[in-house]
């Protein structure tokens, strides 16, 4: 018997101004282009650890080049992760992305006795949308006024075919 791997599950979203508070929560935000990708993250889930270090180098460097605007927004599923989630605040905004990459490569990291700043308004934003768990990635067109959420893992090159669907 041969499987035939199905394309990703997309949900339509069209709700810009919930999508850009979500952008305006994000600890980690590169970039100004017409079209994000919002990925809710835990810093202790294997599957969001994969996702970045398969997809954060193309991601920056399409926002670096103004094409997408690339996000990340908490989701803390996992009890433990919380106090890496709130030393990420307490990170300079240039430090984050290298800390989240530190935490997913295992690397160790300082740890930080730090506040929760607006980390509960993240998840709550995001609940909003429809998150439930992580990884989940959102891909919008602000010019088109609607976009789609992922909920799970997605290799690479489903992610560059979403966007560039957009």
């Amino acid at each position: 018997m041969i499987f035939k791997r199905s394309k990703p599950k997309l949900t339509p979203i069209t709700k810009t101004d919930a999508v850009k508070r979500l952008l305006e929560l994000a600890p980690v935000r590169l970039g100004n282009g017409d079209r994000a990708v919002l990925v809710f993250f835990d810093l202790k889930c294997p599957f969001c650890a994969r996702l970045f270090r398969e997809t954060e180098e193309a991601l920056v460097n399409m926002a670096e080049k103004g094409l997408i605007t690339y996000a990340m927004c908490d989701y803390v599923v996992h009890r433990d992760a919380e106090p890496l989630h709130r030393a990420l605040r307490c990170v300079s905004e240039k430090e984050r992305l290298q800390y989240i990459r530190d935490v997913f490569n295992g690397r160790k990291t300082e740890a930080r006795e730090c506040s929760e700043g607006n980390l509960r308004e993240c998840e709550k934003a995001a609940e909003e949308i429809g998150v439930y768990g992580t990884p989940s990635i959102l891909f919008y067109s602000f010019s088109k006024g609607r976009g789609y959420i992922h909920f799970g893992y997605m290799n690479p090159s489903e992610v560059l075919e979403v966007i560039s669907s957009l």
